[in-house]
């Protein structure tokens, strides 16, 4: 299948050429400007610029929205950009490896460290680097909802220190509910796979939530917010035998994916999921969701700009314009389901 072409225009930063507002230049000086303490008085030795990359997840290993790991597409596009790490770049990662404990210690240390960027893979990354520092430039990946997690103040102009990309578009929930639907005709019950605690997950609810009153579909949502916590919420939605279940990745989830493919494999529930191309490469029914791999290229030039003297609040977040639908036939055929060819037809990749 023909994949949809991509279109990823970055709107104009705001604010280019225009005399700065009261309190603009002030607000530069902080975010750019070491504290006084960090000088050493070695003006003329010019520093390379560092970069601090925060990742919930686990070293080496590649995110459910990229082919390969993200900081490696990330300093990838830098490189192209002509940045040659230990010499015109230094970059620091660490990884929680899925613990949010861990994720708040590493904020903590990396803000101490006062890098020149953070960038920080996903929302819960962005959510522990903006507690620890209102002034060090954030450049997120895939945030859900920056502005109802108050990352920024809007998408256009988002103020304040944070910007990158979200992986939340308007109605995709409800886009996931009619694609169900479509599939399974007399959808009338739906289980939901959530994480509560990710940012992004009540505006993703909400608009779930939306769509199943528009087409009388009661929802049950199980919910995890550590990996404790999945033998409970598969037993709840095996106990309540819904017609499908829809799960929306996020980390911890995606870390647990085994998990929740056999048990959906196994109990012989239609599933589909939110992003999860690779997983309905590996036995999942169907995904529905934003295509984000081209998100690390745009923030490896949004900190390229912030190195440059850009201020974050004035670069405009960045939301997917490319969505697939992936379609497993062979899972289909064992959950005895037909997919009608109006789905075949829109499908982005189909697994026979």
């Amino acid at each position: 299948m023909h994949r949809r072409a991509f279109l990823f225009a970055l709107v104009a930063v705001g604010g280019c050429g225009k005399k700065d507002a009261p309190g603009d230049a002030l607000t530069r000086s902080r975010i750019r400007s070491p504290p006084k303490e960090q000088s050493t008085g070695a003006a003329s030795q010019k520093k390379a610029p560092r970069v601090a990359i925060l990742v919930y997840g686990i070293q080496g290993v590649a995110a459910a929205t990229a082919p390969s790991p993200a900081p490696a597409l990330i300093r990838k596009r830098l490189a192209e950009l002509g940045y040659v790490e230990g010499k015109t770049i230094e970059f620091d990662e660490r990884y929680a490896n899925g613990d949010p404990e861990r994720l708040t210690q590493l904020a903590r240390e990396i803000v101490a460290s006062y890098p020149d960027v953070i960038v920080s893979l996903p929302a819960a990354a962005t959510a522990a680097a903006r507690r620890e520092t209102s002034t060090i430039p954030i450049v997120m990946v895939h945030a859900g909802d920056p502005v109802g997690a108050g990352f920024a103040k809007s998408l256009s102009h988002p103020g304040g220190n944070v910007t990158g990309t979200t992986s939340m578009t308007p109605d995709l929930g409800v886009k996931q509910v009619e694609l169900l639907r479509e599939l399974i005709p007399g959808l009338s019950k739906l289980g939901v796979l959530a994480n509560p605690t990710n940012p992004g997950s009540p505006a993703l609810l909400a608009n779930i939530n939306e769509a199943a009153r528009r087409f009388n579909i009661s929802v049950l949502v199980a919910e995890v917010t550590r990996s404790d916590d999945f033998d409970k919420a598969l037993e709840l939605l095996r106990a309540s035998r819904p017609d499908a279940v829809l799960v929306m990745i996020e980390p911890m989830i995606y870390l647990n994916r085994a998990r929740v493919l056999d048990f959906v494999t196994g109990d012989r529930l239609p599933a589909s999921f939110d992003i999860g191309r690779e997983i309905v490469r590996q036995g999942g029914l169907m995904s529905y969701g934003p295509v984000l791999t081209p998100h690390y290229a745009v923030v490896a030039e949004y900190v390229d700009l912030i190195l440059k003297g850009a201020n974050p609040g004035d670069l405009p977040i960045q939301q997917p314009t490319e969505f697939a639908l992936v379609i497993n036939l062979a899972t289909a055929r064992t959950l005895g389901l037909k997919v009608p060819q109006s789905l075949l037809t829109r499908a982005d990749e189909i697994i026979q």
